[in-house]
């Protein structure tokens, strides 16, 4: 996704059973092997100081050595739990490899390809309301008791308050909320809402390095506004790209979590913001990635 390239794989939920099959043309006359080996592995691949890979699941099927005269078909199937979605970050990763080792007596012939898994929370599913299925629109209503404020202070120059409507969204709703400036001694050249994605590599400690990306950003304002006033704010999460899940821990490898995050800019260049986290999640419907192209 980073270098604008488009990809086509295979679409698989995380407890869909992978099947197909194994299509060998021999060239020429008989083709004699001693084996046959086809794998389905999980790796988890993290850069830090070095790249690291992480083999989190493996399965395999053998065959029999065999002389192979003309076309050949070998059906396989793995039908365990992927527990873990594919990811592609700037600093970690995880893929489902499907690859076929031919064994040879010489060398070995082998043929790799990727799979991508997606994996629904049935759980927030179930508990969560779709706020995308009701009117988008301003209203004083939406902000009920999972409301969630934010305040940003600067002494007695500046003290303007953030709040949106909830803090759990799936990744096609639309964040409503509302800045309402309260103090105002400030020339403000523009403000901006945008989405954070921070990727932190290690097993959750409090020293782990984390890679700050910003996936978008929106100009709510421009210029100076007066006290009291109230700039509505409507975030359509569909609309951003490399949108995930947050992902709480991955195999004691990495974790990603989503911020929103407010920035206000002076005249004079200097930046106030204020950052709150979010939890997403996958609802049913969404398994296709974000921006992404993926067969079926």
């Amino acid at each position: 996704p980073y270098d604008k390239t488009s990809e086509r794989m295979h679409l698989f939920s995380h407890n869909d059973t992978v099947s197909g099959k194994l299509s060998l043309t021999p060239k020429g006359g008989n083709y004699k092997h001693t084996g046959i080996i086809i794998e389905l592995n999980g790796v988890i691949t993290t850069l830090g100081d070095r790249e690291d890979k992480t083999e989190f699941m493996h399965q395999e099927k053998r065959f029999e050595a065999d002389s192979i005269s003309g076309t050949c078909e070998i059906p396989f199937s793995f039908n365990s739990n992927k527990e873990y979605e594919s990811y592609r970050g700037i600093n970690a990763k995880v893929q489902y490899l499907l690859r076929a080792t031919i064994l040879r007596p010489v060398k070995n012939v082998t043929e790799e390809e990727e799979i991508w898994v997606g994996k629904v929370d049935e759980k927030l599913s179930e508990s969560q309301p779709d706020s995308s299925l009701q009117r988008s629109y301003f209203r004083e209503t939406a902000f009920g008791e999972g409301a969630v404020s934010m305040d940003v202070g600067v002494d007695n120059v500046l003290h303007i308050e953030f709040k949106y409507h909830k803090k759990i969204f799936h990744l096609k709703e639309c964040v409503l909320g509302k800045v309402t400036f309260k103090v105002m001694d400030l020339d403000l050249q523009y403000g901006e809402v945008g989405i954070v994605r921070k990727e932190y590599i290690g097993s959750g400690k409090a020293d782990d390095p984390v890679e700050n990306e910003t996936l978008q950003k929106f100009e709510i304002m421009d210029g100076t506004p007066i006290v009291g006033e109230v700039v509505p704010i409507r975030l359509y999460l569909k609309s951003i790209p490399r949108l995930t899940p947050s992902y709480p821990n991955v195999h004691n490898c990495f974790r990603v979590k989503y911020f929103i995050n407010l920035v206000l800019v002076t005249g004079e260049g200097k930046r106030y913001f204020k950052q709150q986290e979010i939890l997403l999640y996958r609802r049913e419907g969404q398994l296709t990635p974000s921006n992404t192209q993926v067969g079926q």
